[in-house]
């Protein structure tokens, strides 16, 4: 009956983010009724190293919630042609047509609304699906009432949706929530962007949010302006339903700079407005031929993928806990456990996409066989380029060799493994082992073609690809390679425990010794 549409990103804008979205997600699929109906939520422009915003909060959502939701996720590398257009990071207009573009053909209406909305029918027990069901064609809106932080964030339990919606009905009445703010036409009531109910077809017919509206606010005013012109009238459904905004004005969002927030213009997107239609966007608007990854929260799962990729690389441990030691004596010994620095490697790329090519560089053949195996098991459907140089025949469906200066120009990410060439799977750890003549010279080729592809990361990019590449190290915590590593590379301190680092080339790289200097200068200065 009616796809529901919002966005965001994983991060934290405004204030106790991921209660109120949980609170909202869920409360969205309770007064839905019909198998049509659909909550899609385009994440965009989430760093890839992160999980969508919907997967980072999904033990919050009801079952319900999940079966209803799709996620549609924006990469980085797809914003990246507007960044310095605008300064915002996450774009209303484009992930709305995103969304709207891939929507179930099968649904009648729109709904758009926010990620802190929670959508009341005024009838006990009625649906939204049964209300727009009953609606004859037009264009609807519905005041929004607020509710105090304390009451959402103290009093509601995220996944008890029902109840959520039984509270609203009773304090609206003990503390007079309900105050309807009337607005200028066509925005019928003030904050009209959390409830637009509108024809699916009519957004096709009108080339859907105008996406010259790069720099933030007045984006559903701008749609309601068109709708007004395009139906000839604004109706309400405030009569059959109401809107609560989870109120989060206690800590400014990112966009909001009080007098000097920068917004789109008044006048030409609002009072100035003739035409429903967008002609020089009739063609483009919700990117038709842009490749959107789709996630399901019900189903095929990042989690799921991360076991499955782990159960075809490692086998369960036979020992309550094994270990190593970070002493200094140990400091050269490049012995690591490497099912045990699997999981970690493993976490660093699930969340990139499917069709993504990584290039691993290492020293142990058992690291990249294993690691292979576990990129088929986690779904990957890009190679994995090993550079003919590092000399390691590892005979998997996944891996594709070729000289380094061609796979650099191919390479989506990047991974270099630090270990000893000679050491055997099952063999003691960090325990004062010595290179071997053999270990020395492959560790020095693996060095090498770091410090070339972090140093040339810029130029030889893919076709097309401005977003930097990240890099992976392996076994560069508390050894030799740390400073290495960080020398070429803006990674965390991370324990040793993990012993991964990941991050993007530095502009210019900063050696070890020139750190030493200008820390002396500093504190000299």
């Amino acid at each position: 009956m009616f796809s529901v549409i919002i966005y965001g990103r994983n991060d934290t804008h405004g204030y106790n983010l991921h209660k109120r979205a949980a609170i909202s997600f869920n409360a969205l699929a309770e007064v839905m009724s019909d198998p049509d109906d659909e909550i899609l939520f385009v994440d965009y422009n989430t760093p890839d190293d992160h999980p969508t915003f919907p997967e980072a909060i999904a033990d919050t959502l009801t079952d319900k919630a999940r079966q209803h939701m799709r996620i549609l996720r924006v990469r980085p590398e797809q914003h990246v042609h507007l960044k310095s257009r605008t300064h915002l990071v996450a774009l209303e207009s484009q992930s709305r047509n995103v969304a709207l573009r891939r929507s179930n053909p099968r649904n009648r209406w729109i709904l758009y609304t926010n990620t802190d909305m929670l959508l009341v029918p005024r009838t006990e027990g009625e649906s939204l699906s049964e209300i727009l069901g009953a609606l004859p064609d037009g264009f609807y809106q519905i005041p929004r009432f607020e509710i105090p932080e304390m009451l959402w964030e103290a009093a509601f339990d995220r996944k008890d949706a029902a109840g959520n919606l039984a509270k609203l009905r009773d304090w609206s009445v003990r503390f007079h929530l309900n105050q309807v703010v009337h607005n200028f036409m066509p925005m019928k009531y003030d904050a009209l962007g959390d409830f637009q109910a509108v024809l699916r077809e009519d957004m096709f017919a009108v080339h859907g949010f105008d996406e010259s509206m790069i720099l933030g606010w007045h984006c559903d005013s701008n749609l309601a302006a068109r709708m007004a012109l395009y139906r000839g009238r604004v109706d309400t459904l405030m009569d059959k339903a109401f809107g609560y905004h989870c109120d989060h004005t206690r800590v400014a969002a990112a966009n909001n700079k009080g007098r000097k927030t920068t917004m789109n213009s008044h006048d030409k997107y609002i009072w100035n407005v003739s035409s429903p239609y967008i002609p020089e966007q009739a063609e483009t608007w919700g990117w038709p031929d842009a490749r959107i990854e789709e996630l399901r929260l019900d189903r095929d799962t990042a989690y799921e993928r991360y076991v499955a990729g782990l159960s075809q690389a490692i086998e369960p441990a036979t020992v309550p806990f094994t270990n190593t030691s970070v002493e200094w004596h140990l400091f050269d010994d490049l012995t690591y456990d490497l099912r045990h620095t699997l999981p970690f490697v493993c976490d660093q790329v699930l969340t990139y996409p499917k069709s993504t090519s990584i290039l691993v560089a290492g020293c142990r053949a058992d690291f990249i066989r294993r690691f292979a195996a576990a990129w088929r098991g986690m779904g990957f459907t890009g190679p994995v380029l090993v550079p003919q140089e590092v000399g390691l025949a590892v005979d998997d469906p996944a891996i594709r060799g070729g000289r380094f200066g061609d796979l650099l120009k191919r390479a989506d990410l990047f991974m270099f493994e630090f270990g000893l060439t000679t050491q055997k799977i099952d063999d003691p750890v960090r325990v004062g082992r010595e290179e071997t003549l053999a270990d020395r010279r492959q560790l020095k080729t693996v060095e090498r073609l770091f410090r070339r592809a972090a140093s040339t990361e810029g130029e030889t990019r893919p076709k097309g690809r401005q977003t930097p590449r990240r890099l992976i190290g392996i076994n560069v915590i508390f050894n030799k390679y740390w400073p290495v590593f960080t020398d070429y590379v803006g990674a965390n301190i991370n324990p040793f425990c993990a012993q991964v680092l990941a991050g993007i080339p530095l502009a210019e790289p900063v050696t070890m010794k020139e750190k030493v200097i200008l820390k002396f200068k500093k504190k000299a200065g």
